[in-house]
């Protein structure tokens, strides 16, 4: 294939995110599994990466995930979808998201398959193809996976401001959520994370620079967080309740599957900004919502662990 380059020098060959051999799964149908045991001395996984993902995390898998799966006494090895060379060895082969899956089902000799899914969403599944696949991952994602957070999200002893509510990225429920608040309660001020800075708001706020700490001590001051939609393993939801911040949400499936109870959910921006200002109002809530959060998140050990024996079980 033809590589474009650029004028005067070479160019790096892109990676379009199509999964290639899904013509060839939905001509032919999935290979068929090899009838073999399990190596239980030395399980083994091969974990195989869509075009243009790699390492793991581009494919939008926790970066803590394959060391703590290693940790469990899998044998974790990664392969891409251009070279899968002896993937198909493993005991149990696992598609890294949707993009790679169609390899995966199409590749011969395997005993055992599965998809770790991700936000990126499977091409044409009204086709029937995903259901050759089990899932494993999180609730929200089609597994069964608890909410986790990364390591750095935890509890600090830190002075969590009364006056303070936390709008995490750019979507538009937490921005129109602040708008409203400000005009309701001036006296509220606002911190931001998650945002490309200088960043120009209608609201007063400060904004917090990139940085796992840094955003982890934001969602420690503040007193409420609006956190955009539940997508993907890792959540902001899910990292402000490892810091045992009280949230507030967007009341969609996701968001009812992650969080539950244990956050309160808005339908839109203004019942959002009725949220927020019920939590600000009501600290015993507040602090009951906090805590539940808090007790719900796991973290990357134990999702690997809980991972690990639904492996050795396919």
């Amino acid at each position: 294939m033809p590589v474009l380059r650029r004028r005067g020098g070479e160019a790096e060959a892109s990676h379009p995110p199509v999964p290639w051999e899904l013509n060839v799964l939905l001509r032919n149908g999935a290979a068929p599994l090899e009838d073999r045991p399990a190596d239980e001395e030395h399980f083994s996984v091969a974990l195989v990466l869509g075009a243009g993902h790699d390492p793991p995390a581009a494919a939008g898998l926790p970066a803590a995930l394959p060391d703590a799966l290693r940790e469990q006494g899998v044998d974790l090895k990664v392969f891409s979808v251009e070279a899968p060379g002896g993937a198909a060895l493993a005991d149990v082969v696992l598609a890294a998201g949707w993009r790679a899956a169609p390899a995966v089902l199409t590749l011969a000799g395997v005993r055992a398959r599965a998809v770790l899914p991700t936000v990126e969403p499977p091409a044409f599944p009204g086709s029937g193809w995903t259901k050759e696949l089990p899932v494993l991952g999180p609730r929200w994602l089609g597994g069964e996976l608890p909410p986790a957070a990364d390591a750095v999200y935890r509890a600090m002893p830190v002075h969590r401001r009364d006056d303070l509510v936390l709008v995490h990225g750019e979507d538009p429920f937490g921005m129109l959520a602040a708008v409203e608040l400000h005009e309701r309660r001036p006296d509220i001020e606002f911190a931001v994370t998650g945002v490309r800075l200088p960043v120009s708001l209608p609201f007063p706020a400060i904004g917090v620079e990139p940085g796992g700490e840094r955003v982890a001590h934001a969602f420690n001051s503040a007193t409420v967080g609006l956190a955009p939609p539940v997508r993907g393993w890792r959540p902001a939801a899910v990292a402000m309740q490892a810091c045992g911040l009280a949230v507030v949400a967007p009341d969609d499936e996701a968001g009812r599957t992650a969080l539950g109870d244990t956050a309160s959910l808005a339908r839109d921006p203004l019942a959002a900004a009725d949220a927020v200002e019920e939590l600000l109002d009501d600290f015993e809530k507040r602090a009951g919502l906090a805590l539940a959060g808090m007790e719900r998140v796991a973290r990357w050990d134990a999702v690997a662990a809980e991972l690990a024996t639904v492996l050795r079980a396919l």
